[in-house]
């Protein structure tokens, strides 16, 4: 399924992807509604098919041009709105999030600026990915209440998300200019 045109739209990857996307403003009127146990679930849901996604798109060859546009751009959508609504309500540490935003948004903007540039995306690391895991899994910790674990995976992220910042960044470097 690499050849180009209109029917990479609709591989399993991207319609799971897609189906994130769907997802997220769901589980943030949820969260906001007070529901966190449904909300944190939902969330947890789409999260795992972020995983499952790539999973299968890599084990059955269904990479397309729309999904490795599409995949990164419902991660930070998610990730970003995510973290946004947990700062909005005061839920999680300023600093931690200010951090973990900061690194999300650099990401966001470098891999758009890398694309103008006609480049392909720079593939995520397992240490990103680690990072993306752990950040997943720490907001949904906190989001149904269990406060001193998910605080603690958050401060176990930050230094992972700098690494993996520092790295992405050198990569993106070496991309654009090499």
């Amino acid at each position: 399924m690499n050849s180009p045109g209109v029917m990479n739209l609709f591989t399993i990857p991207n319609i799971i992807t897609m189906m994130r996307i769907v997802l997220l403003p769901i589980y943030l009127y949820l969260f906001v509604q007070g529901n966190y146990y449904l909300a944190a679930g939902l969330f947890s849901l789409s999260a795992l098919s972020d995983f499952v996604d790539g999973y299968i798109a890599k084990k059955f060859n269904m990479h397309s041009k729309f999904g490795k546009l599409l995949d990164p751009l419902a991660d930070k959508l998610t990730i970003i709105s995510v973290l946004l609504l947990l700062i909005r309500l005061n839920l999680i540490p300023r600093v931690v999030s200010l951090i973990i935003l900061g690194r999300e948004l650099f990401i966001f903007f470098s891999g758009i600026i890398t694309y103008f540039f006609g480049l392909n995306f720079i593939d995520p690391t397992l240490l990103g990915k680690a990072s993306v895991f752990l950040l997943y899994t720490a907001i949904a910790v906190r989001l149904i209440g269990i406060n001193f674990f998910g605080n603690w995976l958050f401060y176990l992220v930050i230094p992972i998300n700098i690494i993996s910042a520092v790295d992405y960044f050198i990569k993106a470097y070496r991309k654009v200019f090499a």
